[in-house]
């Protein structure tokens, strides 16, 4: 390979490996805990953002005709209307802390997301209902 192929070939991959780290910085920009956003939601109106925290218990109410399910988000220090349009995540209905990830944008005071990721469910089942297979016999 020659001097100008190598060169072409090195500055691509640099240029390749910025492009990458600006992507991701940008998206770690847009992940705000429930109180930032709440702070800064008139800045925030309109613009794709992602939010963490935790389901606020009893009150997540599911609309299987609309696939909608709305609930309360919040860090400890503040609280947001949430409405999630999409297929239901798995709730168990026992489980008293629900940490959630939700995307989507500010619409007035309710935060309207479009996608949501919630923390294994496994991590809420108790000891007693993990199955563990039969001692072999010889």
């Amino acid at each position: 390979m020659n001097k100008k192929k190598r060169l072409i070939l090195g500055v691509s991959i640099i240029v390749v490996l910025l492009g990458y780290v600006a992507l991701t910085t940008v998206e770690a920009s847009n992940q705000y805990e429930v109180s930032e956003a709440v702070a800064a939601q008139g800045n925030l109106t309109g613009k794709i953002i992602m939010i963490n925290g935790s389901m606020v218990p009893g009150t997540d109410n599911w609309d299987s005709l609309n696939r909608t399910l709305t609930f309360k988000m919040t860090d400890g220090i503040a609280t947001l209307d949430v409405v999630y349009k999409g297929d239901k995540p798995d709730l168990p209905p026992e489980a008293t802390d629900i940490q959630a990830v939700v995307t989507g944008q500010f619409n007035n005071n309710v935060f309207e997301a479009f996608r949501m990721l919630t923390k294994c469910p496994s991590k809420y089942e108790s000891n007693n209902s993990i199955y563990t297979p039969p001692a072999k016999t010889q």
